[in-house]
């Protein structure tokens, strides 16, 4: 094949048609940035919920919500599993709804922008469950001692 064979052939070629339009990169980024938004809340509300309603009936330490003072006996294992998991439903419920309306405001949006308030959203939504991780944690350690009794008010 000559150079005037080539350039016949080339001649008349876009190379912009094999570029992907800017239209589908963008509303797929909107997809990945909403998907990104929504996957905490969502497995917060389901691991929430397998803690209340399937969560192993004794002390482990390979399932169920563990902490220090929640391992010490059955019963307080079960009120560990019982107040995790509602706080964590709850707070998987509510961070899905603000974040769903959050992430209804992507479409239109710079991908840079849309992917900072992404990220902001997520870095929340982290600092969130930390705190309500540190929540139930001191819950169980105001009310149960480290052997898992129960803590008495001394009267």
């Amino acid at each position: 094949m000559s150079i005037e064979n080539l350039k016949a052939l080339m001649d008349g070629f876009d190379p912009t048609v094999l570029l992907p339009k800017l239209d589908t990169i963008v509303g797929k980024m909107e997809f990945l940035m909403r998907l990104a938004v929504l996957a905490g809340p969502v497995l917060l509300l389901l691991m929430g919920l397998i803690y209340l309603f399937a969560a192993p009936k004794e002390a482990n330490y390979y399932l169920g919500y563990r902490c220090y003072f929640g391992m010490g006996s059955v019963e307080a294992w079960r009120f560990t599993q019982r107040i995790a998991g509602l706080v964590w439903s709850v707070l998987g419920l509510v961070l899905a709804v603000v974040m769903l309306l959050i992430s209804s405001g992507f479409h239109g949006k710079q991908v840079m922008d849309m992917t900072a308030q992404a990220v902001k959203c997520v870095m929340w939504q982290v600092a969130i469950i930390a705190l309500a991780c540190l929540a139930v944690n001191t819950v169980v350690a105001v009310l149960f001692d480290r052997e898992g009794r129960p803590r008495r008010k001394k009267r």
